[in-house]
Order: C-alpha cells, then structure tokens, then sequence
C-alpha cells in the first residue's frame, strides 16, 4: 500500500474511532498503530497532552466550558484564518491552546519557533516526523507539535542573527 493511502486509510481508521467517542491519546495511538502508522501507543506523550491524530486529521477543539472569545480560543482562531501551516488546533482552557502545524519548509519551521518564543532545547522528538515544544504568545501558553518532512530534515539547530 502507497503512502499516501496507508494515510488515507489510517484518517478514517482515525474518524471511525472519535465518532464512536473513542478520543483519548492511548485510543487513537491505538487506531495508528492498528494501521501501521505508529509503532507503539507508547509513543504518545499523554503527560504533554499531545493527541498526534491531529497530525493527521484536520481538527479544531475548544474543550467545554472555555468560552469562544478567551485568549487562546482567539489566537486558535486567528491562526487557523491565517496560517495554512495550522492543520488542527485544541483549546484545552482559556489561556492553554495545542497548535498543530506541517510546516512548508525548514525555515517556516523555525519561524513558527519564534512565533511563539519556543526553545528547541525544551522540545521533544516525539518519533515519526513529529516534534513537541512549549512556548507562549502574550498571556497564552501554546503547545506546539510541528509534523512533517521539515522536522525530519531538521537538524535541531537554530540559527539566530547576530
């Protein structure tokens, strides 16, 4: 099977799985590795409340109870209009949002770093092109998972002017 249609597959497999309420990150790493896109549930970081299905499927949650105008509901919002790099975002409270990106390049992978005053040295490789790292914007804090070829090709350098 191409890679392209074990992604396919893996997306409905995905679906499927959150229409029948199935929305935990062990549930869907499950799903993943039960299509043969994730080696082992293991390799999701629930205490960093990654959910890597989001890589995968364009989703965008506001968990309930956070109102829709709060600052990272906003920000979410904003950047979705603006951003095609954004493939799903999850406000998980008011001032706490994941952003999920597929960056176009190297270099939109580190602008989406300063964006958010992220230091590469506090992120995690999470496996499978995918990178974990926290940072903020005003009072917000974003959890950032940038996925793709540009976090494979990365070398985790950043380079800054002087």
């Amino acid at each position: 099977m191409s890679g392209v249609l074990r992604v396919r597959h893996a997306a409905g497999r995905l679906r499927a799985a959150m229409e029948q309420g199935l929305i935990t990150p062990e549930d869907l790493a499950q799903a993943l590795e039960d299509c043969g896109l994730l080696q082992s549930p293991e390799t999701v970081r629930v205490g960093a409340r990654v959910v890597r299905p989001a890589t995968l499927v364009e989703r965008h949650i506001v968990a309930s109870g956070v109102g829709g105008d709060s600052p990272a509901a906003a920000l979410a919002r904003r950047l979705r209009e603006s951003q095609p790099d954004v493939i799903g975002t999850n406000v998980l409270t008011a001032s706490d949002v994941q952003v999920t990106v597929r960056p176009q390049s190297g270099d939109c992978l580190l602008w989406w770093l300063g964006r958010f005053k992220a230091d590469p040295e506090t992120g995690t490789d999470q496996g499978g092109n995918v990178y974990a790292v926290r940072g903020h914007h005003e009072d917000v804090t974003v959890h950032l998972v940038i996925i793709g070829d540009a976090v494979a090709a990365w070398d985790g350098t950043v380079r800054r002017a002087s």
